[in-house]
């Protein structure tokens, strides 16, 4: 009976251990991967521009696209490695939060992007700040290849009802506010984040 128990123990002990010990990463999906869904989508105006670090040729920001994306979260992973890259269109596109856990991404895209003929998609892994044009052709023509479409009229129609009119703005910073917003409806599980973007810059 003791040993039953023994027995016992030590397998509730091992279930335990298994359980705590957190997973290794996943894998990276094979790209081109198209994004699962288009879910809000808003243009903005700045009045004074910035430059867009997320491409190498980093390009004066003054108008841009505020999307929230449903994406598959191991696309989203935090690597110390080159990740995919968030392409919309001939544009790499800046993941504003990380997504993981919820699968939901928050993402800036230079300039009015005409979302129901442009297709968006994550391309092979690398840092966007080394990404040039020849690099986006090379990735759009791959997303082409592999059959990534844009979305219906009807999702983006949606999309850009959610978002309402276009957001006009003195700078970047005055985005933040509306970053925050976006986490708390999207993606409400990144608290750290809503709460950084909840306070205003001082300069």
């Amino acid at each position: 009976m003791k040993r039953l128990v023994t027995i016992s123990l030590i397998v509730v002990a091992s279930m335990a251990i298994s359980t705590s010990v957190p997973a290794g990463p996943p894998a990276v999906p094979s790209t081109p991967a198209a994004v699962e869904d288009i879910l809000y989508a808003r243009p903005f105006t700045l009045e004074k521009g910035y430059n867009f670090d997320w491409s190498k040729e980093r390009p004066l920001l003054t108008e841009g696209t505020l999307l929230v994306l449903k994406v598959d979260p191991a696309l989203v992973y935090a690597r110390q490695v080159a990740e995919p890259v968030l392409y919309v269109g001939n544009r790499t596109a800046e993941r504003v939060n990380i997504g993981y856990r919820s699968g939901r991404v928050i993402a800036i895209v230079p300039g009015h992007v005409d979302l129901r003929t442009t297709p968006i998609w994550f391309g092979t892994p690398e840092l966007p700040e080394r990404v040039n044009g020849g690099i986006v052709r090379a990735e759009r023509a791959l997303a082409d290849e592999a059959g990534i479409r844009p979305f219906s009229a009807d999702k983006v129609k949606a999309a850009l009802a959610r978002g309402g009119e276009e957001l006009k703005l003195a700078e970047r910073d005055k985005l933040r506010p509306h970053f925050a917003a976006l986490l708390q409806q999207y993606s409400p599980i990144e608290t750290e984040l809503i709460d950084t973007f909840n306070v205003p810059v001082t300069r």
